[in-house]
């Protein structure tokens, strides 16, 4: 309709809509079956603004119809476990993760999947010398992998907050390896403690070799701390 083809030009997707997912949230609890909700959020800061928004609301406010749990490597261990806890009968239970959720932990009661196709990779520019922290598109093979997390124990439905032309033009389709998006100084130091050659030479036989240009700077580095003879 008219009113989506509005929408969608104004659509951001290079933002992390919260209020886009609490109104998913009710719309999958008003005309969906029962199941456990699995959220999938770039980082902390987003989880805990979602948890704030939600609990703020009388509909999750209420404990008697609704747990919501956060999921990150911040957590012990005992509050992780949390995530794997069976509801009693009535209780949806919605898990505010990070990409830890993707491949590390599977919760078996997961029915519904809400991608918001962002996560946090660290990034390394060779020429600056300058590694970052940044938010970015998963890649197709992440958020096939995020949409198998919906529907362990039956049929279950995702729902990834991107249009299906970012999908197809802007993801990558594997994520990037993460040698090409690191400094390299432990690499290095390892291969010449190891004694095991020329690390530019070993580098270059690498699946995904990173450029010569972050070997020689993370060699530099190496010897600018007299970490080298």
């Amino acid at each position: 309709s008219k009113n989506v083809h509005e929408c969608l030009k104004r659509l951001n997707e290079s933002v992390v809509n919260l209020d886009l997912i609490q109104q998913l949230l009710c719309h999958i609890d008003d005309e969906l079956c029962e199941g456990a909700v699995l959220v999938f959020l770039p980082g902390l800061r987003d989880i805990q603004d979602l948890l704030s928004a939600l609990s703020a609301d009388r509909r999750f406010a209420d404990a008697s119809r609704w747990r919501l749990l956060p999921l990150h490597s911040s957590l012990s261990p005992a509050e992780q476990q949390a995530v794997f806890e069976t509801m009693p009968p009535g209780v949806r239970k919605v898990v505010i993760a990070t990409n830890i959720a993707e491949t590390s932990i599977t919760i078996d009661d997961v029915v519904y999947v809400v991608d918001a196709a962002r996560v946090k990779e660290n990034r390394y520019d060779a020429d600056r010398g300058l590694a970052t922290l940044e938010e970015v598109f998963v890649s197709r093979a992440a958020a096939r992998q995020r949409r198998g997390r919906a529907g362990r124990v039956r049929p279950g439905v995702a729902f990834h907050l991107v249009t299906r032309l970012a999908h197809d033009g802007e993801f990558d389709v594997y994520p990037q390896p993460e040698i090409l998006r690191t400094s390299l100084e432990d690499l290095v130091l390892q291969f010449l403690v190891l004694d095991l050659g020329d690390p530019k030479k070993f580098l270059r036989g690498a699946v995904s070799p990173p450029t010569a240009q972050a070997v020689d700077r993370a060699l530099e580095l190496l010897a600018q701390i007299d970490a080298l003879e």
